[in-house]
């Protein structure tokens, strides 16, 4: 692992941080879509009539998903 990291080639190392920061991105927003998810259905399960504000909820994972795809754009094409 260190031999992985104490290279001299600039553009090796660019490649290896971008797909560490688009691995952490993409990880932390599944994690974040789970857990809202599995929230919403816990609170379904306790409230059945909960489900009427279900527009909050596909609201809240659409902004997970957008801080996502903001992440690989930021990954991909600005470094």
């Amino acid at each position: 692992m260190v031999e992985l990291f104490a290279q001299t080639d600039i553009d090796s190392s660019i490649a290896i941080s971008k797909g560490i920061m688009l691995g952490i991105a993409f990880g932390a927003a599944a994690i974040g879509l789970g857990l809202v998810g599995s929230n919403y259905m816990k609170a379904l399960g306790r409230n059945p009539e909960a489900g009427k504000a279900a527009g909050s909820v596909v609201i809240i994972a659409a902004m997970i998903e957008v801080t996502a795809l903001l992440a690989f754009l930021l990954g991909a094409f600005l470094f």
